[in-house]
């Protein structure tokens, strides 16, 4: 439950991270961190589905050795 004190608290915290915000830079993800991430994030989805029954092992085999080359794009 918010009261006037918390309230208080709070509008002060989001004046300081927008002022805080305002001064950072932006941050880059390196190129080998995102392939690493869209390579995990498919294999969870290839075994998500292999757990649904809509793959076979041997696909999910498959797909996830077919990972270990380069992710050029996202889609």
């Amino acid at each position: 439950m918010l009261n006037r004190k918390n309230m208080n608290l709070t509008i002060k915290n989001d004046i300081a991270c927008n002022t805080v915000d305002k001064n950072k830079t932006s941050i880059k993800i390196p190129d080998e961190c995102k392939n690493e991430f869209i390579k995990a994030m498919k294999i969870g989805y290839y075994k998500e589905f292999y757990k649904q029954g809509l793959i076979t092992a041997e696909q999910l085999e498959q797909l996830i050795a077919m990972q270990d080359k380069t992710v050029h794009s996202a889609a």
